[in-house]
């Protein structure tokens, strides 16, 4: 996720004690690229998603404290050439303005 890359440090032979280590591409001068979170991943990206952090844990904000579902762009171009919002699936009463079509 733009250009952060996370990974798992395996230092036990059990892959659920396993922590998630973080590689952060955009942080302020002096902090380390690297970070080392003692949870899961499945967990480290809910507390990331849900802002349980003290801080976003990424060099990018773009998915911290993002609470709303995620739509991938596929679903999103599906929706739009069939006149629904890409966010939410419901009608757009603007998507006559700027036919899409799926070619």
């Amino acid at each position: 996720m733009n250009a952060n890359e996370m990974a798992w440090l395996m230092t036990d032979e059990d892959p659920d004690m396993w922590p998630v280590v973080a590689c952060r591409r955009h942080v302020s001068y002096g902090e380390s690229h690297w970070a080392m979170f003692d949870c899961g991943m499945v967990q480290f990206i809910t507390r990331m998603m849900l802002g349980q952090f003290d801080d976003c844990p990424l060099g990018n904000a773009s998915l911290w404290k993002r609470t709303a579902p995620f739509v991938s762009w596929r679903e999103q171009r599906r929706r739009m050439v069939a006149g629904l919002d890409p966010m939410t699936g419901e009608p757009d009463p603007y998507a006559d303005m700027f036919p899409i079509t799926d070619d």
